[in-house]
């Protein structure tokens, strides 16, 4: 799985995973300038906050497809594409989250862990970002509504995604498929 936190805003970082692309990641998950900016494509990064919509990194995320299986975008609402099970390309979004995310450090990164955990078991690299994405976006909308702030956002936030069960999460999954440019 590769996080590629700070492309095109850190020229170091974007040196340095362009380098990893070539070692065929099972999957990519970023930011949506992240995205963009990995695929060669612009980005405006501001460090390793993103300044462009989700829905704007889905052409890099398909150009992305060249070196991995699946790729993310995450943002208010992420944007997700891949290879089904037939190897035919599919994407998905996936809305929910909470407005508390990118206030709270690190919380990108526990979607990358969960991301590699996911990836593991899940049937296709697709499959597993999806399922990764969907914990973050519930746990997140949980936390939210056991939170007065950042600092209590953060705690819930922990909590939710240890406590959250698959119960919960088909009753709370906002997926929809993805309509593809041709």
């Amino acid at each position: 799985m590769l996080d590629p936190v700070g492309v095109g805003g850190l020229p170091w970082r974007t040196g340095l995973a362009a380098e990893l692309l070539t070692l065929h990641p099972t999957a990519i998950r970023g930011n949506a300038s992240e995205i963009i900016a990995l695929a060669g494509l612009g980005g405006d990064t501001r460090g390793v906050d993103s300044a462009d919509e989700a829905a704007a990194a889905v052409p890099a995320a398909l150009a992305l497809l060249e070196h991995a299986d699946a790729v993310s975008a995450s943002g208010p609402v992420d944007y997700l594409i891949g290879r089904d099970r037939d190897g035919a390309i599919t994407g998905v979004r996936i809305a929910g989250g909470s407005a508390m995310l990118p206030r709270v450090t690190s919380t990108g990164c526990s979607l990358g862990g969960l991301v590699a955990a996911y990836l593991a078991v899940a049937p296709t690299p697709l499959i597993g970002l999806a399922a990764a994405h969907t914990h973050v976006a519930v746990a997140a909308e949980i936390a939210e509504e056991n939170s007065t702030g950042p600092g209590s956002f953060a705690v819930a936030y922990l909590d939710a995604l240890y406590t959250v069960d698959a119960g919960t999460l088909r009753a709370r999954a906002r997926i929809e498929p993805l309509d593809l440019p041709k």
